[in-house]
């Protein structure tokens, strides 16, 4: 179990470093890449939320085991 929690905390990590450096996010309301200008709020919830629930799923395991 603490292996499958490192491992999705490593995809949405991954998953917040592409959205930084391509400045896009996926809007499932239209199914699609959008650019940070057009859909700002959702950008910043989605770096935010995604860093810490990462950090929650890998330092999770690591300290309490």
């Amino acid at each position: 179990m603490p292996l499958l929690k490192l491992g999705v905390g490593f995809v949405i990590s991954m998953y917040v470093i592409y959205c930084l450096i391509t400045q896009k996010v996926w809007i499932r309301k239209v199914f699609a890449w959008r650019t940070r200008d057009e859909y700002p709020k959702i950008f910043l919830m989605n770096i935010i939320g995604g860093t810490l629930i990462a950090i929650w799923l890998i330092a999770g395991p690591l300290l309490i085991d």
